[in-house]
């Protein structure tokens, strides 16, 4: 698969016996769309199920050199070749559920806004670039009979900014809040917990973020637990 012709680029595909060729060429995978000028693509399968990885340039300010990446669920025809795919705003449906009662890194994310990743000194990446506001989205996450605690693996160097876990929207109900204390530097890990309430069934988790005009946080995992402020669901690393 290829970003073929300049500019804008389609994407097209060519087919061979193996790595060195001879190719074949196939046609069109994904026509000329969206408003980044450049298109590179990818496919993986997971869980079953064939999925297209694209650019486009559709979030505010997008264009050429501020491109997104985006995804579209498909099948392949039967016999074989790629079907014509086009860009679509609502994405794939979840692949699975997500347990929240087991660690879950915080870089695991649907959807976010604000916020940004980055090498953590604990190993993998956290989240980070956090301000007021800001907010992570997971979709499809099964709390099941209900959670009344949640654990977040934390960092900053401010004190007085929050977690806010919410559902169904980043202003949705507020189901616990939790206070991160000034840890003494960006990547001093500590765990703060805090009650939470009215999670229950299959849903789709916010984690909002509070506090001052600069940056408030660091985030490197977070956990869903149904023991109460006297058990701490995982402990630190």
């Amino acid at each position: 698969m290829f970003a073929a012709k300049c500019c804008s680029e389609y994407i097209a595909y060519s087919t061979a016996p193996g790595p060195t060729g001879p190719w074949t060429y196939r046609g069109t995978v994904m026509p000329t769309q969206g408003s980044s000028f450049t298109n590179h693509p990818g496919i993986i399968d997971f869980k079953g199920s064939s999925y297209f990885f694209y650019h486009n340039g559709a979030l505010p300010g997008g264009g050429g050199f501020t491109r997104s990446v985006a995804v579209e669920k498909f099948s392949y025809n039967a016999d074989g070749t790629i079907p014509t795919i086009n860009m679509t705003t609502a994405g794939p449906p979840p692949a699975d559920t997500l347990n929240p009662y087991v660690r879950q890194e915080a870089e695991t994310i649907a959807w976010g806004s604000g916020i940004e990743t980055e090498p953590s000194s604990e190993g993998g990446m956290n989240v980070g670039f956090i301000n007021n506001g800001d907010y992570i989205k997971v979709k499809n996450v099964a709390f099941g009979s209900g959670a009344n605690l949640f654990t977040a693996r934390v960092a900053s160097t401010v004190a007085g900014s929050s977690v806010e876990v919410r559902s169904g929207s980043p202003t949705g109900p507020l189901a616990g809040r939790c206070t991160v204390p000034n840890t003494g530097g960006w990547q001093s890990w500590t765990n703060v917990s805090c009650p939470v309430s009215g999670l229950t069934g299959t849903r789709d988790l916010y984690l909002r973020f509070s506090g001052g005009g600069n940056y408030l946080l660091n985030m490197n995992w977070w956990q869903f637990g149904t023991g109460g402020l006297n058990r701490t669901p995982v402990a630190a690393s």
